[in-house]
């Protein structure tokens, strides 16, 4: 069952009102580092929107405001939880314009983070990084907090001598002052505000630069080599992305500086890109793994995001879904159309998943607690493969037109998404309500479930195309056109049909028995497909198909019991050109899992290509067989691939193999790029069932060990330990951690043991908690275990009942003996 996107205490939100037009945000700053505090003046200049405006506000969260002055007068003002109230000491005319200098100082919870080091972490860099999106700036220096304003603005920092500052736009000036050196940066180009952008720390600047445009990156000291191997491609991919738009890149440089402990893979501040230093690739990393994406995704958004942003979240895939899409287009243009389809298959698992496990929503809702609730899989990934579905349906000639069209008519603007579908229309002609009604406001996606048929005396192919969605008032049919490709031995010709009713019936002439028919071969429409057709054409497929054809026939040839099916699955695994089609068929023979399906894939764990490499290891998992056992744990020990390695120990998990438990604690001794070895271990933990591994999962969820393997230990111990109130207080504990993703993992970890004990846990920290994302893992737990609770009561409840049945039928069935006894003792 899918549950509700809207939890309790989600309200609709619109776009906000505003009394006044914000045009520009000086800040001026001094970093404490040592006591992780701000003092700043922050001169604010606005513009009444009508006439009389005396009162304003501010958002502000924690600032300790000292005074407010207006064009240099004192006035009065007091604040609240949230605002900064500001009697400007008369009214303005529509029109005129103000300075409103603000000094204040703060030791932020949110949006302004300083790292130091301390005796768990005895090597962290000393460091402070903001983080505006969504509205977190407020926490830091008072604004208009909200994406429907664009302001220019200018950052002067104060930090100390050794350190840098960097920020948004060109920088104007550096020089010595008692003690500090002082950064001035200024932002020319209009943005909204949670785009403003401050790091300090201390870097190795590296020199980049592409058709006159300084490109820049900043990492640690020491790893100059990673940060040229992490970011080489940016130039490229900004004339890509400047040549596909047809729209230059619009600030005066580019640059990317990987933080510590950055609490999101990357954030895309206008022209200084803010990521997490553990996207930084390592040489072993760099053998199978590249952050080409996140680099790509961090730097369209300078165009969907920053030049043209979202007026209200709820419209925020017109930020995360482009960017999602287009760093799939970078993909393509890099590494080839394979490797696109792939890219669109992991988009489309992604957002399945979220869709079985969490929930289902319209991309474009109101209905909400937070805004961070928002950026999900139905954002970033089902909005991206809506914009490919839009592509097709448009036509490649006239998407692009609508794109460039919409960049050009909203660039320096805040749009919503009937902006977007109005600058689509203007430019193609075309009417586009109903396709936006079906795929952007309503949840869901279409389920096809196809039949083939052959008339070999009409020479006729007949498809049947159903839509299999469950009909509610927000999920519909959709009205999509679809591709068909019949193949026969003299070529493939291709039609293209409109799915629009329960049923539709499809009929093709052809000469011959196709040797096979596909349908949507080039995996435009986001939907789900269940195709019947002859297992010979999904052989024919496997071996001669395109991309996705050749996907999606390993996934089909997985429910075959064809005698035909293993050795053809087994000849992709070792023999198929592109790698994603290997990794595909080993995955389906570990869906056979039968015998022979076993000993062919124990003859694939060499294959040359890691990726697909680590796909076997995945697949050997299926297997409870110690061969399967033996050839993890030799993988396990030695790969030249981290995730290899780390697959491997997933799966050792998976497989109950008597050496499970001892190679695993063994494999915690392993270093690795992001923690993905000691991640597989946990999660082979978590397979394995083993409640012998509590102990190591307690130590290694401590504060001091590396976050990511403490997150994963933690989702572990949601696993192992059901009943254990020892296990349930250790996690409620750490829902108060330091680290935003072990707060996280544990409310995941208490969803999963449904234990009521957990709840007052759960409720304290709701109502502490700050970031949204943990807020909404809270509240799904606690939905979860409350659900989990009312399910067993009603199941009390239905057993209860049975007795009582049981009873009255057993008092019912006693008195009719009775009364009989009585007769025939009368009869005697």
């Amino acid at each position: 069952m899918v549950n509700k996107f809207a939890l309790p205490g989600s309200r609709p939100h619109y776009t906000r009102d505003r009394t006044y037009d914000s045009k520009h945000v000086k800040l001026d700053l001094t970093f404490d580092l040592e006591r992780g505090r701000v003092h700043g003046k922050a001169y604010n200049t606005l513009a009444a929107i009508n006439d009389g405006l005396r009162h304003i506000e501010f958002d502000q969260v924690g600032l300790v405001i000292e005074s407010v002055r207006v064009d240099g007068r004192d006035c009065g003002f007091y604040t609240t939880d949230e605002k900064l109230h500001v009697d400007l000491g008369r009214p303005l005319r529509e029109g005129e314009e103000v300075t409103v200098e603000i000094q204040y100082w703060a030791e932020p919870r949110k949006g302004l983070y300083f790292i130091r080091p301390d005796g768990a972490y005895p090597n962290r860099q000393v460091q402070a990084w903001s983080q505006g999106e969504d509205e977190d700036n407020r926490f830091w220096f008072p604004c208009f907090d909200s994406p429907n304003d664009r302001i220019t603005s200018e950052l002067i920092a104060r930090v100390p001598q050794g350190f840098q500052a960097i920020s948004n736009g060109r920088l104007l000036d550096v020089r010595a002052e008692d003690g500090y050196v002082i950064y001035h940066w200024v932002q020319e180009v209009p943005h909204v505000s949670y785009l403003i952008s401050v790091v300090v720390g201390r870097f190795s600047e590296l020199r980049d630069e592409v058709d006159g445009i300084p490109v820049l990156y900043y990492v640690p000291r020491g790893r100059e080599e990673d940060g040229w191997r992490t970011f080489r491609r940016t130039t490229e991919m900004l004339r890509f992305y400047s040549e596909r738009l047809d729209y230059r890149y619009p600030y005066p440089k580019y640059a990317q500086v990987a933080v510590e402990e950055f609490i999101y893979g990357g954030m895309e501040n206008t022209s200084a890109t803010t990521l997490t230093d553990r996207a930084l690739l390592d040489e072993r990393a760099a053998i199978d793994h590249d952050s080409e994406s996140l680099v790509a995704h961090e730097l369209v958004h300078q165009w969907f995001g920053d030049l043209i942003t979202c007026k209200h979240w709820s419209h925020a895939w017109l930020n995360e879904g482009f960017a999602t899409y287009f760093e799939n287009l970078w993909v393509e243009h890099s590494k080839g159309h394979d490797e696109f389809i792939k890219a669109i298959f992991d988009d489309q698992e992604a957002y399945f998943k979220e869709l079985s496990e969490r929930y289902s929503r319209p991309i474009v809702t109101r209905n909400y607690e937070s805004p961070a609730e928002l950026f999900d899989r139905h954002l970033y990934q089902k909005a991206g493969l809506v914009l490919h579905t839009l592509r097709f349906y448009l036509g490649d000639e006239q998407f692009w037109k609508g794109i460039r069209h919409y960049v050009k008519k909203y660039a320096g603007q805040s749009v919503d998404t009937d902006d977007f579908r109005k600058a689509l229309e203007e430019a193609t002609g075309r009417s586009l309500e109903e396709f936006f009604e079906q795929w952007f406001y309503r949840p869901g996606h279409p389920e096809f479930k196809v039949h083939y048929s052959w008339d070999e005396q009409a020479k006729m192919v007949t498809l049947t195309v159903e839509q299999t969605q469950k009909i509610t008032g927000d999920t519909g049919l959709y009205n999509i056109p679809v591709e068909v490709a019949v193949v026969t031995s003299t070529g493939r010709r291709t039609y293209r049909v409109t799915c629009n009713d329960r049923f539709n019936v499809f009929t093709f002439p052809v000469d011959e028995r196709p040797l096979t028919v596909t349908f949507d071969p080039d995996e435009w429409v986001l939907k789900g497909l269940e195709f019947e057709k002859p297992t010979q054409m999904w052989l024919y497929d496997l071996r001669h198909g395109r991309t996705g054809e050749r996907i999606r026939a390993a996934r089909a040839l997985a429910r075959s019991v064809d005698p035909r099916v293993v050795p053809a699955l087994q000849g992709a695994v070792l023999h198929d050109p592109f790698w994603g089609v290997q990794g595909e068929a080993a995955l389906a023979l570990g869906r056979i899992g039968t015998e022979q399906a076993l000993q062919a894939l124990l003859q694939c764990t060499d294959i040359p290509n890691p990726r697909a490499r680590r796909m076997v290891m995945q697949a050997l998992g299926e297997f409870r067989d110690e061969r399967a056992a033996e050839a993890l744990i030799a993988k396990l020990e030695k790969d030249v691939s981290y995730f290899v390695e780390a697959e491997a120990a997933r799966s050792l998990g998976k497989t109950r193999s008597k050496r499970a438990f001892e190679r695993l604690s063994a494999a915690l001794a392993k270093e690795s790029f992001q923690e993905v070895i000691r991640v597989g271990v946990f999660d082979g933990f978590m397979h394995l069932g083993d409640k012998a591994a509590i102990p190591l999962c307690k130590e290694w969820s401590s504060y001091g060990r590396p976050r990511e393997a403490r997150a994963a230990a933690v989702r572990c111990l949601g696993k192992l330990g059901e009943g254990s109130l020892e296990v349930v207080e250790y996690l409620s504990g750490l829902l108060k951690d330091y680290h935003v993703t072990v707060r996280m993992a544990a409310a995941e970890a208490l969803k999963a043991l449904r234990d009521e004990r957990a709840l007052p846990h759960l409720e304290a920290q709701l109502n502490r908690e700050l970031d949204g994302r943990v807020r909404r893992r809270i509240r799904e737990a606690i939905e979860a275990i409350k659900e989990g609770s009312r399910a067993q009561l009603e199941q009390l409840r239905e057993e209860v009942e049975k007795i009582r049945e049981e009873n009255r039928r057993l008092k019912s069935a006693l008195a009719r003996i009775e009364a009989q006894l009585s007769a025939r003792q009368g009869q005697t």
